[in-house]
């Protein structure tokens, strides 16, 4: 009985949840989307004690053509506030400590609330996540925008991780950055290289329900690089030419391990951790793959300058 009584209060909160959508979908239609943005670009991460990394992970996104970089702040203890001051305060970061359980949707509806006119496009990714356009030099933002601009009903550019391991590294390595020390991947058809985010027209986003891909507006629907329909977190696409996203999921033993202990954003349960035994399925290092180090060289050029 318990069990009958469960599945018809998921069947409403279904149903209350899609009639919302419709409402809503009905009233945006009626929105005149702006003809001028402030940003062309902006990313939506959460983020927790990524002391070590959010520099370099900052530095890159604006190098690759990003505006803005809306950060939430899910409880960090680390020096990660003062490494990001110098960003705040130039405008290029919105910080907000975002504290609580499972804050990663509550942090991405947020921003769709608070940042929707402020963007023509936002991206929702994770901070071991980088967007990699496939020919140097190319912005982010133009590839993006060259595939939606040109698709009136698609409400969002899904892209395929391509999943980076250790690199054969057990501890981590001394000095450099993530895109410098990890050049080992794993095959195009490798384990999780099917999983996509989301680049978002945020107008066309009725909310997130899930932190792979968003909830449109009736009519509205993602597409990949190839013009092809995306339904859900996962799209077979071995061929990507344009735009990847290079997730550095691993990275070397000890860092995976350490890491292990800050939890994850979307766990309601705080003592539910990652497990080694995802460090060996996905610790893929089959394909020597350099491509990033143009964008390690570049960033590296740029800090010995300033």
């Amino acid at each position: 009985m318990s069990e009958i009584v469960g599945k018809m209060k998921k069947s409403i909160k279904f149903a209350l949840r899609q009639l919302g959508r419709a409402v809503a979908s009905v009233t945006n239609r009626l929105t005149v989307e702006p003809d001028v943005f402030d940003n062309k670009l902006g990313i939506v991460v959460i983020i927790k004690n990524e002391g070590p990394y959010i520099e370099e992970w900052v530095r890159y996104h604006l190098l690759v053509g990003a505006d803005i970089i809306y950060i939430y702040d899910n409880e960090s203890t680390d020096n990660t506030r003062q490494i990001l001051e110098p960003y705040i305060s130039s405008g290029k970061v919105v910080y907000k400590y975002f504290p609580g359980i499972a804050m990663q949707l509550p942090a991405y509806n947020d921003a769709l609330r608070r940042y929707k006119n402020s963007c023509k496009y936002i991206a929702f990714i994770d901070a071991d996540e980088f967007l990699f356009p496939l020919n140097e030099g190319e912005s982010v933002a133009n590839i993006v925008s060259s595939i939606l601009d040109e698709e009136p009903k698609a409400g969002g550019l899904a892209v395929n991780w391509r999943m980076f391991g250790s690199s054969f590294h057990e501890e981590k390595p001394y000095g450099g950055g993530v895109l410098e020390n990890y050049l080992y991947r794993a095959f195009e058809n490798g384990k999780g290289n099917d999983c996509i985010k989301s680049v978002v027209n945020p107008r066309r986003v009725y909310r997130y329900c899930h932190v792979h891909y968003p909830m449109y507006y009736f009519e509205y629907y993602s597409i990949d690089e190839t013009r092809r329909k995306v339904m859900g977190w996962s799209n077979i696409n071995n061929n990507i030419k344009l735009l990847r996203i290079n997730h550095y999921f691993t990275k070397s033993k000890e860092e995976w391990i350490a890491r292990r202990s800050i939890g994850k954003a979307d766990a309601k349960d705080r003592t539910k951790t990652r497990t080694m035994q995802e460090f060996y399925e996905h610790d893929n290092n089959d394909i020597y793959d350099a491509s990033a180090l143009y964008y390690s060289n570049l960033l590296n050029k740029d800090k010995s300058n300033a």
